[in-house]
């Protein structure tokens, strides 16, 4: 007699037998020892002294939880008395407090000259500066006006001045 042997009937086969295996083996071996009492918590007496280093677990245990490290937000520190605090609430001012210092004027504008181009107009070189004005970029031609009062008062291959409303000079000079 001729059988035909699948992969399906080869798999059950295989399968069969691993099982029958495996059962074989778990029959055959003897269980495992069963623990000693004294490494099982279950099984400890209560007339047995206790262990040291387990009473200091419960003392552990039963304290509160010490706050970690670090920032906790629902914890502030004590706030400081301001020159406002003390005009609110009558009080002098304390001599000791000292007052930030303000800035005397704003910060000057930025300018930086990215390139300068020529072209001819009537038979005459014109010169133009690419000027970058606080991050945005201006073409500037001498006698134009840029940023916060700053005029172009000269201008040549290499480089362009800037005046300010106060006649505070500035020259920019290509890299």
């Amino acid at each position: 007699m001729a059988v035909t042997l699948t992969t399906r009937s080869i798999g059950v086969m295989v399968s069969a037998a691993l099982a029958a295996g495996w059962i074989g083996a778990t029959l055959t071996h003897d269980p495992p020892p069963a623990q000693s009492p004294r490494s099982s918590i279950t099984t400890r007496s209560t007339d047995a002294a206790p262990v040291p280093h387990a009473e200091r677990l419960r003392e552990r245990m039963a304290e509160p939880p010490l706050p970690r490290r670090g920032r906790n937000p629902f914890v502030y520190a004590a706030r400081t008395a301001t020159i406002r605090d003390h005009q609110l609430h009558g009080n002098e001012t304390p001599a000791a407090v000292a007052l930030p210092a303000m800035p005397l004027a704003p910060p000057a504008p930025n300018f930086r000259l990215s390139g300068i181009a020529s072209n001819t107009e009537n038979g005459v070189v014109v010169l133009t500066a690419i000027v970058i004005d606080n991050g945005a970029m201006v073409f500037a031609k001498a006698g134009d006006k840029l940023s916060n009062g700053h005029s172009v008062i000269r201008l040549d291959e290499q480089s362009i001045t800037l005046v300010d409303a106060s006649g505070v000079t500035q020259t920019l000079r290509l890299p």
